[in-house]
């Protein structure tokens, strides 16, 4: 009987068919930095499956809750605007309360996904090089594309 597949540590990854999309978890914050929630968040998501990261189900909740976040503050800062409370200059750095939870959501995604990612790549995990390409082309090309498919600012300031 081979004892080795028995022993399984509990924050040890274990990657599936996805392992080879599996990436530095840097690309999908920069992804998230420039291209946008569109890009960033699920990346982070499709990273932690490709890993098999013990935490992707905490990943993919956190994801989530940034969307739905960032949702709920661009509709309260449109609907403080439409209702006088905000005029346009205060508008522009009230918007910076979005631009810090993003950021912040995207952070915690990428601490969570850093030590996986480490214990990935000890145990002989190859990580995929292609990062830097998507980033380029989702924050150059595809976001415009994308964040203007729907003309509502809601959907813009939200995927942005």
């Amino acid at each position: 009987m081979d004892n080795r597949n028995l022993y399984r540590l509990d924050d040890e990854p274990r990657p599936g068919a996805l392992a080879r999309l599996a990436v530095e978890p840097l690309w999908p914050l920069l992804g998230l930095m420039l291209g946008g929630a569109w890009l960033g968040l699920p990346w982070f998501v499709l990273n932690g499956m490709a890993v098999g990261s013990p935490t992707r189900v905490r990943e993919a909740a956190l994801a989530a809750i940034g969307l739905l976040g960032s949702l709920g503050l661009a509709f309260g800062l449109l609907y403080l605007w439409q209702g006088g409370i905000l005029d346009k200059g205060s508008l522009q750095y009230a918007m910076l309360v979005l631009v810090v939870w993003k950021l912040a959501i995207g952070y915690a995604l990428f601490v969570m996904q850093a030590s996986t990612i480490e214990l990935y790549q000890y145990y002989g995990g190859v990580l995929n090089r292609f990062g830097l390409p998507v980033v380029l082309l989702g924050a150059f090309f595809l976001r415009g594309l994308v964040l203007n498919l729907l003309p509502f600012t809601l959907w813009f300031l939200v995927l942005s």
